[in-house]
């Protein structure tokens, strides 16, 4: 019989977050996570930036959300001996003459100025007939360095259980819960899209599938994350880039597709300039709800259960911010 605090299911972003939360507040927690790689976590290129959508906007919360998140984001690296934080702009290639009288237009305005540069310097090898823009406050995660690195520093804790949950071993009490041999007080499930087999919460998780190109390219040190129409490309290290992604909602097919991987090429084909190496072709199902809610959630009837999820593409963003809402719940709970 082991005893701990708390056991938290999943060790995607937001389970890792979670956990160094409950680490920072000094309570004794147990991570139980399959290790699956094709998880969304682990293959997103986690960008985050302040201006977002087709219409351009900032939303209040995010120049809260920014801050925080690269504050805990560097506590992080500080804590496990892992660098995977990236300070980066994004390179907004523009797509027609219209788009950029829309971004010069917001430059404009004093709440959207401090956030845009219209005149950068060119990148090389980037196909721009029109011209880009930067966004300033950017930046972007390396998620699998982040969550591979964190479970080592959970196993050298002791605190990483690698093993899939199964729900109808949770033994639960009054005053307490156990699994498998391990007595605890609280359980916090942060399973991604695998919340859909959730017996205990009912939420309405809506699959959304992204597909992804790890990609060989003649071009080093850009330092920006290269943005046009839906295309992104980050550069992971010297020459070697993350390039995507795909949108498919209500697709719970996380199999590697060839159409999908030619979705990404297409758009690569009107951004790139010289050609380029496919090495990897990846593709995972994002957690989203419908209204883009997060899910931050204590149970109805069981107030030692609870649950993060739902934070679809702004996992990267959301999470540090939702995590510590989380803790102060789990918390108040004592």
């Amino acid at each position: 019989m082991r005893e701990t605090d708390t056991i938290i299911v999943g060790q995607g972003i937001a389970g890792s977050i979670m956990a160094y939360m409950l680490h920072m507040q000094q309570v004794p927690f147990m991570v139980i996570d399959p290790s699956d790689s094709n998880t969304a976590s682990r293959i997103a290129a986690g960008m985050f930036t302040p201006i977002t959508g087709k219409r351009k906007t900032i939303q209040p919360l995010v120049l809260q959300q920014i801050p925080f998140a690269v504050k805990t984001y560097k506590a992080i690296e500080q804590l496990i001996g892992c660098s995977f934080l990236h300070l980066d702009n994004v390179y907004q290639v523009y797509n027609a003459a219209s788009e950029q009288n829309d971004w010069i237009a917001k430059s404009a305005q004093c709440d959207y100025s401090p956030f845009i540069l219209t005149s950068p310097n060119r990148l090389p090898n980037i196909k721009q007939e029109i011209g880009a823009c930067e966004i300033t406050n950017s930046g972007w995660v390396d998620c699998g360095l982040m969550i591979n690195g964190f479970a080592d520093w959970l196993n050298r804790k002791g605190a990483l259980l690698k093993a899939e949950f199964i729900y109808c071993d949770l033994q639960i009490a009054k005053d307490a819960m156990d699994y498998q041999g391990i007595k605890f007080k609280n359980i916090i499930f942060c399973e991604g899209y695998q919340a859909v087999n959730n017996p205990f919460f009912k939420e309405n998780i809506i699959p959304c599938k992204g597909d992804m190109l790890t990609i060989q390219y003649d071009q080093v040190g850009m330092n920006r994350i290269i943005k046009k129409n839906s295309i992104y490309v980050v550069e992971k290290e010297n020459g070697i880039f993350k390039a995507g992604s795909t949108y498919h909602w209500n697709n719970n097919n996380a199999e590697p597709d060839e159409a999908d991987k030619a979705l990404v090429e297409l758009q690569l084909a009107v951004l790139l300039e010289k050609s380029y190496s496919v090495i990897n072709h990846q593709s995972a199902i994002r957690p989203t709800t419908k209204n883009r809610e997060v899910i931050v959630k204590q149970h109805p009837d069981n107030s030692r259960m609870f649950m993060l999820n739902g934070m679809g593409t702004k996992g990267v963003l959301q999470a540090p911010w939702s995590a510590e809402l989380l803790v102060k719940l789990v918390l108040g709970n004592r």
